[in-house]
């Protein structure tokens, strides 16, 4: 007697169906076979539909060949016991009771519909077996589906556990039960954490099985086991805490989480965003960061890691950590090897503000510049905001064949009125050079300020107060309208070697209505150094997402375990990498596909089949 144990039994008739074999050759082929199947209930064509409940099955869903070499040229299914237990399929369409196999099927399969024993009646075949059924339970008790939910990376911190079917009320770890006939039960199966294109990322492989009371839908005549509650986590930290490291995996989102009951018999779940938000299922999202890396100089050393290479190698990482800790909320800044990460040079002087910081009134003068050598004067009179004054000067340099761009600034605290910066290119992609007059100032006007940018990263970037936060800086602002690509749909990063005072590590513009810099972030080196203590990137970026300026300690209790903490650097799992459903969904809702302008879009699951 032949055996094979699957999620689908296939029986291979491309060698036998249709050539006409002698009755003495069939006798010497078996006619009784056996089986070990799992109910095959998720989806590993990624359609959304379990596989063994879709009208047609496709070569996607794990079923093991049986190669039979001589079956008779002309079968038909007399039944199955019980009725409904398992179906059979030929090229992948279920076969009723009393129908003949199609002439020139290429495969035949028996699918596991239901837990317990059956026996199939094919022709002069008798298939004999029995099934398990896999499912997953939340800390509520509540069934999660293999194929229409999925396992929710773990939000919280590291807890006790004492029975393996307490009710945890944990949102996010899944209670794996196996049911079926007590003699076919496992004593422990394996769970194997998958990334999305199928590389092992971590595995429990042998977690330990219980008794416990069956769900109400894992079918009747039947016992059931139990694992502990399995947390999908992370990175290695959280993984590896003495309180959860034997039941806890390391994933990624969009990936899988493989329960192996043995013998081939096998189930996937896949891994998304929480399950339960006011805004429905979050799966996976995904948003675009751009990263730019200044140079120290013109052809200079790179802001980090010492060579080119390494300073792209250092960034890519920086977007996996970033993934690890936003995937909570189903967020994803795509694969690190794909991200858009490039060094480029600081820009030459190309922008001028006119107003300077303070945005005061023109009390008459002239704007004196030279720009690619060539002297540029515009008269201002008195009572001229920035914004009149800096028309003016952008229909000069208009008049002279440059192509000006003009950005109205946020009003800062202190100021009369918003600044204007004026971008002058002299073609596309290159910029001009701007300076003052040899002598003198570029403004003759005694109020109305009007200013060159430079950018000297030898000496750290100036970075804001809260009295000039929404707009930047003059430096920040002369960098980040460099890098921007003026997409409003992703978020730029600019990475710097350091600030001009210490204490600051990264910081962050947000999109609000009022300023011309905005879904941007700046890191500098010791940003990138102290990754795991503070999460700098993920942090900022959270700003951008959530649009929001502060911190959760600002408005009430100081929390260090969560990321969006102002004041927490700690490495442990206590540290600031916790993200609340209240997060997920402010995300959802100022970042989200139907928000204004929107940083995330859908991503959905790609197949992922089993090896």
């Amino acid at each position: 007697m032949a055996r094979v144990a699957e999620a689908c039994l296939a029986i291979s008739l491309g060698l036998a169906l249709g050539l006409g074999l002698e009755p003495a050759e069939a006798k010497e082929q078996p006619r009784e076979l056996e089986a070990s199947l799992v109910v095959d209930l998720d989806d590993d064509d990624a359609d959304g539909r379990e596989d063994g409940l879709q009208d047609r099955v496709g070569d996607a869903v794990d079923c093991a060949t049986w190669d039979v070499a001589k079956l008779p040229s002309e079968m038909s299914l007399e039944g199955v016991t019980p009725a409904g237990a398992v179906r059979v399929l030929a090229d992948g369409v279920p076969i009723a009771a009393g129908q003949r196999v199609p002439p020139g099927a290429a495969r035949l399969q028996v699918q596991a519909l239901r837990p317990g024993p059956f026996t199939v009646e094919l022709g002069s075949v008798r298939i004999r077996g029995s099934a398990l059924r896999l499912l997953a339970l939340d800390g509520n008790g509540r069934s999660v589906s293999f194929a229409s939910s999925h396992a929710s990376m773990q939000r919280t911190i590291p807890d006790r556990v004492v029975a393996p079917d307490a009710v945890t009320r944990d949102p996010d770890a899944l209670r794996f039960v196996v049911a079926g006939v007590a003699a076919d039960l496992p004593a422990a199966l394996a769970v194997r954490a998958r990334s999305e294109t199928g590389v092992q990322l971590s595995a429990l492989d042998a977690l330990r099985l219980v008794d416990t009371t069956c769900p109400v839908d894992a079918g009747a005549g039947v016992v059931c086991k139990t694992t502990m509650p399995v947390r999908v986590v992370g990175d290695e930290a959280d993984r590896v805490h003495p309180l959860v490291v034997d039941r806890s995996v390391t994933g990624e989102l969009g990936g899988g989480i493989l329960i192996d009951l043995g013998g081939g018999r096998r189930q996937q779940i896949r891994v998304g965003g929480p399950r339960e938000t006011r805004f429905g299922v979050m799966r996976r999202y995904r948003a675009t960061l751009r990263t730019r890396l200044l140079r120290i100089g013109a052809r200079g050393a790179a802001p980090l890691g010492g060579t080119d290479a390494k300073a792209l190698k250092l960034m890519r990482g920086q977007v996996a950590l970033a993934n690890a800790l936003w995937g909570q909320c189903g967020i994803s800044f795509g694969p690190p090897a794909d991200a858009d990460i490039a060094l480029v040079d600081p820009p030459p002087p190309w922008l001028v503000s006119v107003g300077c910081e303070l945005g005061l009134p023109a009390s008459g003068g002239q704007v004196r510049l030279v720009v690619d050598g060539r002297p540029v004067t515009v008269a201002v009179e008195a009572g001229w905001s920035p914004a009149r004054a800096a028309r003016e000067i952008a229909t000069s340099l208009e008049k002279r064949r440059y192509r000006v761009g003009i950005s109205t600034n946020a009003r800062i605290a202190p100021g009369a009125m918003p600044t204007v910066d004026l971008q002058v290119w002299r073609g596309p992609g290159r910029a001009a050079e701007v300076k003052g007059p040899d002598a003198g100032s570029v403004s003759t006007d005694r109020t109305l300020g009007v200013c060159v940018g430079t950018a000297d990263l030898s000496v750290g970037l100036r970075h804001f107060l809260d009295v000039d936060s929404m707009a930047g800086t003059f430096d920040e602002r002369t960098l980040l309208k460099w890098v921007d690509d003026r997409d409003p749909s992703t978020i730029d990063l600019m990475v710097i070697s350091s600030f001009v005072r210490g204490g600051r590590i990264g910081e962050s513009f947000i999109g609000t209505d009022r300023s011309s810099v905005r879904n941007a972030v700046v890191l500098d080196r010791s940003g990138i150094r102290v990754a795991r203590a503070s999460y700098a990137l993920a942090h900022e970026v959270g700003h951008v997402m959530l649009d929001v300026p502060g911190h959760p300690d600002d408005y009430g209790r100081d929390t260090p375990t969560l990321l969006m903490d102002s004041d927490g650097a700690d490495a442990s799992v206590f540290g600031p990498r916790r993200l609340r459903v209240e997060d997920c969904e402010r995300a959802m809702q100022n970042s989200g596909p139907g928000s204004p302008v929107p940083l995330l879009r859908e991503w959905g699951w790609g197949r992922l089949g089993k090896p």
